[in-house]
Parts: C-alpha cells; structure tokens; sequence
C-alpha cells in the first residue's frame, strides 16, 4: 500500500474544494491522499482507514451542511472519528458558507477546538490560507518518511536554490539523500541490514576538514554535524558496491591561498592558521588510507579515490548516483563559494536531479571530471606529500 502524507477527507457532493486542495499539496509533493484519485480497487473501508493511521495528517474539509444530520455509519463520519482514534494530526479547511452544527458526536467533538483556515467561496484567498496552513501547521520532518523528496525539490521550481542550511534541513536532509533507516542505524550505532540504495559518491570541495574531522576541536561549531557524514561514509564503505570519490584543493597551492584571502571557506574554524584547514584535510584523510580499516580495504578493492586539485573552485559539488531501483534520486547538490563567509549557513546551495534537469546535471558532472585530474594529483603528491605531513605534525605541535 502506497504511503501519503496528508489524507484529505471530504463530502462528495463538494468536492471542487478538496480537488483544489489536492493539487495544491500535489504540488509541493506532500503525497496527498484523496479517495477519488488515490484509492485502490478492493476493501475500499479498510484502505481508508490504513491510509488514515498511515498519514501523519489528516485535512477535514468542512462545505455547507457536512456535518449536519450526521450518521454515524456515513463514511465522511467514520474517516474523521478513525483519525481522532488514530490521534492523527488534524488540519482544517472550512468554506466560506459552512456553519458548525450546535452539537456534535463526542467521538469528533474536539473539531470544535481545531485550528481552521476559511476559505472563500469564490477562492480569492485560497493559495493565502493555504501557504499560511502549511507554514504554520505542516512540519516537514513529519512527512520525510512518505513524501517524494524529488517531487518536492522539483514544485520548487526545475532548479531549487536555497541557503544550505535550508536545503539540508527541508529538502536534501540525510534521511531523503541516503534513507531514514539507514541514518538512524548510522545516528545509533546499530549494524544496518537494509537494502544500501546509494553506488557512487563523488565530491569535491576546498577541504575536506569538517567531513573527516569527526572530533569538534577544529571545525567551525555552527557547521558541525558531529562526525555524521564522517560515519555514514563509514557505514557506505561496508558495502562492497559502494565507491567514494573526493576531491580537494591541495595544501599551499593558489587555490588555496585564494580561498583564504578571500574568505571562502565557508566552514573555516582556525582563524589563526586557516592553511591548516587544507593541511588537516590531506593529512587526515592520508591518515584514514594508512590506519583504518575501512579505508584500507576500500582502497585496496579501487572503492575509495582521494584526489587533490590547484584549480580554483566557485562551488563544491556532491553527486550521489543510486542502484538499480533508485535512479530518479541521482542527483547533484552544488554549494556556491563566495567571498567573506563565516558559516555553512549563508552559502546557497542548488539542487539538480538527473531525471528533471539533465542539462545542468550533466554540466556539474563534467565539471566535476574537470576537476578530478588523477595524473595531475599523483605527481602534486609524490612531490608534496612529504612537505605537507609535516607541516601538519609542526602545526599539531605548536598547539599541544
């Protein structure tokens, strides 16, 4: 049975209103429920009220007269009395001409108390009420586990562009990009014995020093997620069909001192040393390749590629491809670099999903390949890797 996210609840002789209010959760792909295009041939009453325990809201659409001479049998009766049982989270829409009834059965006598949005009868103010509706009683992490977060990203508009914190925390969270059992197993601790759902990661960044720092000594508080991303790469190397592929600008080259003139790293916390940003990420990850396990046997099998680039980078790019079965996810999640940011919270980031916007998918994917110059970054490490590791060891000194 298909998961929604807001059942729509409704009289059949007024259904012009619910009809508007379904297009309008369709699209911003809150998977809404309505049983005139959603409900499957079978047991209809007993979809009906799965779909109602299943839903993590539940819209009553109050028109003239739905709730006088009330039968407990009806249909319209029995949703609303299941999503009460159920304690549903009811939202509610009344038009214009609809009056409560002086009484009403106890087991939905609480729809006197709920919040209501009243909507015209010529529909003048339905997009106000209804934008109000989903700011003020919608959230969002609700609905993670049943909306299509590519639908979503999409009724944004073909390209979404938000601030990063915006866009990690309503569209790309970790539990839509890598699956919420998943996370939650990563967040826990727990084995994971699920389906992995994700075949290649390939990024490339300034540094690589808030990822591979899974401590908050060195990384800038208001970007840190506690070593989260570092573990979930843990986790996803496990999974011989994973890969993982990083890019970053190389300690002490232009690029480098260009970020840091200008102020572009965007997570940067050594204010005092801010080289050691580009040296920490080098040496961590060379340490990773060296030490753990993981990424041993990852680099060993060609899983794990660790790169390093002189070319100035305007963004960061995230592309994450899925296995069989998951395609329409493949996505790219770009991270505009501009001058004098303090924090990963007022970057812009872009989101590009290969299905809906293969153009400029397929731009930041070869622009990523422009990047990823293995020939190139071999010979800078041959010649450097030496210099860099101890730089890195004297600046650990110094602050011990």
């Amino acid at each position: 049975m298909q998961k929604h996210g807001i059942f729509i609840n409704h009289r059949h002789n007024h259904r012009l209103l619910a009809g508007r209010i379904y297009d309008f959760f369709l699209g911003k792909g809150m998977a809404p429920f309505l049983d005139v295009y959603s409900l499957q041939q079978g047991h209809y009453q007993t979809e009906l009220s799965e779909q109602i325990k299943n839903a993590p809201y539940f819209l009553c659409v109050l028109t003239k007269g739905a709730l006088d001479d009330l039968d407990e049998n009806d249909v319209y009766y029995k949703e609303i009395e299941t999503a009460f049982d159920s304690e549903r989270e009811i939202l509610v829409i009344i038009s214009e001409d609809f009056e409560f009834p002086k009484e009403l059965p106890p087991k939905i006598s609480e729809l006197y108390n709920c919040q209501y949005y009243i909507i015209l009868n010529n529909m003048s103010n339905f997009y106000h009420e209804m934008e109000k509706l989903c700011q003020n009683d919608i959230c969002l992490e609700k609905l993670e586990p049943v909306i299509n977060w590519r639908k979503r990203a999409q009724a944004l508009g073909k390209t979404s562009v938000l601030s990063r914190k915006n866009m990690e925390n309503s569209i790309a969270t970790l539990n839509n990009r890598f699956g919420k059992e998943f996370v939650d197993c990563v967040r826990d601790g727990k084995p994971f014995n699920g389906e992995f759902r994700i075949k290649h990661v390939h990024m490339s960044c300034y540094s690589a020093n808030l990822i591979f720092t899974p401590d908050q000594s060195m990384v800038d508080e208001r970007a840190y997620d506690r070593g989260m991303m570092f573990n979930i790469f843990a986790y996803l190397l496990q999974d011989n069909d994973f890969s993982l592929e990083i890019v970053t600008n190389a300690p002490n080259c232009f690029a480098a001192k260009d970020a840091i003139e200008n102020e572009k790293l965007g997570n940067s916390s050594l204010e005092e040393y801010p080289e050691a940003v580009f040296l920490s990420s080098y040496a961590r990850i060379n340490a990773l390749i060296q030490n753990d396990p993981i990424y041993q046997k990852a680099t060993k099998e060609r899983r794990f590629r660790f790169m390093i680039t002189e070319n100035v980078m305007p963004y960061a790019i995230f592309q994450i491809t899925y296995k069989q079965g998951w395609e329409e996810l493949n996505h790219v999640k770009v991270d505009l670099y501009s001058e004098g940011l303090v924090s990963n919270m007022e970057r812009r980031s872009m989101l590009f999903f290969e299905r809906d916007d293969k153009e400029n998918y397929d731009f930041f994917v070869n622009r990523y390949n422009y990047l990823r110059n293995p020939k190139k970054s071999k010979e800078l490490m041959k010649q450097y890797h030496d210099s860099w590791i101890q730089q890195w060891n004297d600046y650990l000194n110094d602050i011990i």
